[in-house]
């Protein structure tokens, strides 16, 4: 199998919006493994992050490289598998990092234990082509979101 799966139709409308954006965002013609090492980073500090609004800004800023690693890819055409696979494997990675931060909250158990099952689904979409991934991080936004409100 040499194609990156395709994303389901649920996709389609924040994709759509994003697909519009990114003719006007400037993206440097950088291998885009380096964006998503850039959210991986960002991941790993929610470990320190004293509060939920710097979380809630790292999560922000981990979403936004993850996106833009994949418009660098677009832009300049270096979409391949390999590019896809390094994508959800760091994605997978950065969940880790981002719900081990507040496992000792339930809340941040049950999105560890979903993070488990995210994985099994990327193992599963690599495997038959479909890729079927829960977006974790950004619903965690609205969780950490909540927190700062609340």
């Amino acid at each position: 199998m040499d194609s990156v799966p395709a994303r389901p139709r649920i996709a389609g409308g924040y994709r759509a919006v994003l697909a519009w954006l990114e003719p006007w965002i400037p993206v440097p013609d950088v291998n885009p493994s380096w964006w998503s090492l850039l959210g991986l980073a960002g991941s790993v500090a929610c470990l320190y992050a004293a509060t939920p609004g710097l979380k809630l800004a790292l999560v922000f800023g981990v979403l936004l490289t993850d996106w833009w690693d994949g418009a660098t890819a677009r832009r300049h055409g270096t979409v391949t598998r390999e590019g896809y696979i390094v994508d959800v494997v760091i994605d997978r990675f950065s969940e880790a990092f981002i719900f081990l931060a507040d496992v000792g909250h339930p809340l941040g158990r049950v999105f560890f234990a979903l993070f488990v099952f995210n994985t099994a689904a990327t193992i599963w979409g690599a495997r038959t082509g479909k890729h079927r991934i829960l977006p974790l991080r950004a619903a965690w936004m609205v969780v950490l979101a909540w927190w700062v409100v609340g």
